[in-house]
């Protein structure tokens, strides 16, 4: 950011010739961010050792960071897919969220993400091992205490420019249970970031958020409706009744329920029919 001011203070003063090639080294240097972190990701894939991935992580991390810093839209600017790296923008544009994962053991994570905010151009890092399994549904967590996920979807909770967001994530656990969540972020009155506020409606009961366990072993569909007004999952149930309670058992039951997004709050309907929109 300093380099782009210090160029434009430069333009009345430089010549045309070596004004385009300062801003030609800019923009190499902003491809080589890049490249950076498609190298860093490459290292940490084929990297087994812990301490090797947490170095690589750091300079990955770096790199990003590095590269959202140098350009003055964050959100209008095209930033090439990288392997690994799960990038969402909501509808209204004010967000964009990079998230990413380095698995440390077969049932730990460490989680990265960074919340780039429009309105305030921050650039916020989380960062967490936890996951979802120990997170409840009725807390509101600060960024400081992140539990950590990769979130693949987001859709503003409503229309009055709030910037209270849907988040859909996903807790990868290849021993006890995968997890999903919906979640809800918002912010504070500085601009940090919040995640669960009381939005979900299960019958008389208000929730934070909505969180599902599971087998490793299965596939659970949990995504927007293609019109974006409601959220359809898979319903969970326990291989027997014997499994109750014991989520690696858990696992789709062929019924599906829904989060209907209505005047900014998510109300469950359960046991609903797919098969219309299924079959468009």
């Amino acid at each position: 950011m300093l380099l782009i001011l210090y160029l434009k203070h430069l333009t009345k003063y430089l010549k045309i010739p070596v004004l385009i090639s300062l801003l030609f080294l800019l923009q190499q240097a902003k491809g080589q961010n890049i490249g950076d972190v498609e190298y860093f990701f490459s290292k940490i894939a084929a990297e087994s050792a812990e301490n090797e991935m947490l170095l690589y992580n750091d300079s990955l991390t770096e790199a990003l960071l590095s590269y959202l810093q140098s350009v003055d839209d964050v959100i209008g600017t095209d930033i090439p897919e990288v392997k690994y790296l799960g990038q969402i923008c909501p509808s209204d544009s004010l967000l964009k969220i990079f998230s990413w994962n380095i698995p440390l053991t077969v049932d730990e994570n460490l989680y990265n993400c960074i919340i780039h905010n429009r309105k305030t151009g921050e650039n916020i890092l989380l960062q967490s091992s936890s996951g979802l399994k120990s997170i409840n549904d009725e807390s509101i967590i600060e960024s400081d205490n992140w539990y950590g996920s990769l979130y693949y979807d987001i859709e503003p909770a409503d229309e009055s420019g709030n910037m209270t967001y849907i988040l859909l994530g996903f807790d990868p656990n290849n021993v006890s249970a995968n997890s999903k969540v919906v979640e809800i972020l918002h912010f504070d009155t500085q601009g940090k970031p919040l995640f669960g506020k009381m939005l979900i409606r299960d019958d008389d009961r208000m929730l934070s958020r909505m969180i599902f366990r599971y087998s490793p072993l299965a596939t659970m569909m949990l995504r927007f409706r293609d019109d974006r007004s409601g959220i359809v999952f898979d319903h969970l149930s326990p291989a027997s009744p014997g499994y109750e309670g014991q989520y690696r058992y858990y696992g789709p039951d062929f019924s599906y329920d829904e989060l209907e997004i209505h005047e900014g709050q998510l109300i469950l309907t359960k046991d609903i029919d797919l098969r219309n929109e299924e079959d468009q």
